[in-house]
């Protein structure tokens, strides 16, 4: 019996794994076809993206290399997008660091040592489309903060590679397809 209650547990489980990164939602309006329809959570039209190195506007140097690092690691992963040369691409991402800051979010009472640090990165990037000239994505100011403890042994690099990996997930997240309704097929396009 417990043999069959594991078994069953195990399927489920593997369902559930199976079903990440496809969305699955209600769908319904007078131009969709009503009920539960299974999509992915990018965009079918585009199959490659080229990302070049981030513009970096602040005095923080090289936090542009392994954040277009972190990026590209991110969509090859976490996507079904390939990326390659901007010859070869669909769409490109670009994008500008513009602000990187450090904020002290609690002190040593005694010696008012930072206890708790944040590291800021503040970016603009652009998705667009080289096929059409269609902007797919553009965020303006979109920022992401990181917390590591001075007190603790770790320096400033522990905050900056946790955010730097926080915040290129961030932006390959931003880059799903929107999830308004589909359009019912013509009748010449359905099966009977």
């Amino acid at each position: 019996m417990k043999a069959i209650n594991w078994l069953g547990r195990a399927i489920i489980l593997s369902f559930a794994l199976a079903c990440c990164g496809c969305g699955y939602h209600i769908s319904g309006s007078a131009d969709t076809e009503p009920g539960f329809q299974w999509h992915t959570l990018y965009r079918d039209d585009v199959k490659t993206v080229a990302v070049p190195i981030f513009a970096n506007r602040t005095y923080f140097q090289g936090v542009e290399f392994r954040l277009t690092k972190a990026i590209v690691t991110q969509l090859e992963s976490q996507s079904p997008y390939k990326v390659v040369p901007r010859e070869r691409a669909d769409t490109i991402l670009e994008g500008e660091i513009t602000r990187v800051n450090l904020r002290t979010v609690s002190r040593d009472w005694a010696s008012a040592v930072p206890q708790e640090q944040l590291y800021l990165i503040m970016l603009s990037f652009r998705w667009r489309d080289l096929r059409t000239g269609k902007i797919l994505v553009e965020r303006r100011d979109f920022e992401q903060t990181a917390p590591y403890y001075p007190t603790l042994g770790e320096d400033v690099f522990v905050g900056e590679q946790l955010n730097i990996e926080r915040l290129a997930l961030a932006v390959v997240q931003e880059l799903q397809a929107d999830w308004g309704p589909r359009p019912k097929p013509k009748s010449d396009e359905t099966q009977p």
